[in-house]
């Protein structure tokens, strides 16, 4: 049976990192929902973070595979509800602010979302939280005309202490 894993490889930085690390995922037939990546703070290093789905046993070899990549430096997975995931979305609006008034207002303070640039015939929301919060804002502000969506792939914390086991599920 098929669950959702989230993916957290620290690499050296360099060409073919990433490639590789999607070519080993996409060899063990893992289904990739989100790709996220960033400069870990480390030096040379980069945080890529994946949302897979796949079956416990697939996830276990393709890990194991991936650990022994060439640059990778750390490679470790987390079944669903072992990390704290966010998302970043950004709503572009075809609605002036001042006429929109004040159920939008509402709405954007309501889901915790803020108006982070106005001008003539338009208003861009920013919204971070989980994919399901993102997607409910979305079909919220549909009657509002939205003009343009997009969203980042979701970064993740653990919320294990350190030195607990990961990677089981």
């Amino acid at each position: 049976m098929e669950r959702r894993f989230t993916i957290s490889v620290l690499t050296v930085k360099g060409a073919g990192a990433l490639l590789r690390m999607i070519a080993t995922i996409g060899r063990h037939q893992l289904r990739i929902e989100s790709v996220a990546s960033a400069d870990a703070g480390e030096g040379e290093l980069s945080r890529h973070t994946v949302v897979v789905r796949a079956a416990p046993d697939r996830i276990r070899r393709a890990m194991k595979q991936m650990g022994s990549e060439l640059g990778v430096v750390e490679a470790d997975y987390y079944p669903e509800g072992a990390t704290l995931d966010r998302e970043l979305a950004v709503y572009k609006l075809s609605v002036d602010l001042a006429s929109a008034g004040a159920p939008l207002e509402r709405l954007v303070r309501q889901r915790r979302a803020r108006v982070v640039l106005g001008g003539p015939g338009y208003v861009v929301i920013e919204k971070t939280g989980t994919g399901e919060e993102i997607e409910e804002l979305l079909g919220q502000l549909e009657p509002f005309g939205v003009i343009e969506f997009a969203r980042t792939g979701r970064v993740r914390v653990t919320m294990s202490a350190v030195g607990d086991e990961i990677g089981t599920e």
